[in-house]
């Protein structure tokens, strides 16, 4: 599997793949379409998808892509920003579709968008701290999937008690 930058060619698959998941999951769908297409929403770039690629078949591996060759999207992840009172919090929420799960790719998404929060907090981590802001990870992750509970705990993201869209626990961490 291989990450790799949204583009809009990508919406009517991830419109498709959230609807899926979302039943699967037993909670309510994203507004995908009017969150991806908003010409107001600047967070695009922090918008990521997941291919099946099969690495056998491209043994060059992340880096030396083929160009043409790209496998099927099955899975997204949205990070965004949101500044309150306690501190800077990155939000992330995706999903992969039901028939790609336990094949590691919510853990790959998860990851990368920890580790894109990561570079992002850099830019005013210096000015959160001198105002006494916490800067947070959070993931919504599927309440009636055990392997949510599991793949936060990898990421050492614990669950909160605070209230969360139907179907899904919110989990944070501090960075």
């Amino acid at each position: 599997m291989r990450i790799r930058h949204y583009r809009p060619e990508y919406l009517e698959t991830l419109v498709q793949i959230e609807h899926q998941a979302a039943q699967s999951d037993g909670r309510g769908a994203l507004a995908l379409e009017e969150r991806l297409t908003d010409p107001e929403e600047d967070d695009l770039a922090n918008v990521f998808v997941i291919t099946d690629d099969d690495d056998e078949v491209n043994p060059w591996g992340q880096a030396g892509t083929l160009d043409g060759l790209e496998g099927e999207v099955v899975g997204y992840t949205i990070l965004q920003l949101h500044k309150g009172e306690q501190g800077y919090h990155f939000l992330c929420q995706g999903a992969v579709h039901p028939q790609y799960r336990r094949q590691h790719g919510g853990r790959v998404l998860l990851v990368g968008a920890l580790n894109r929060a990561r570079v992002l907090a850099e830019e005013f981590e210096f000015e959160a701290e001198e105002a006494g802001l916490s800067i947070y990870f959070e993931a919504l992750l599927p309440n009636n999937d055990p392997a949510s509970a599991r793949l936060a705990a990898r990421c050492e993201l614990q669950a909160t008690t605070e209230v969360a869209p139907e179907g899904l626990i919110l989990y944070r961490r501090e960075l």
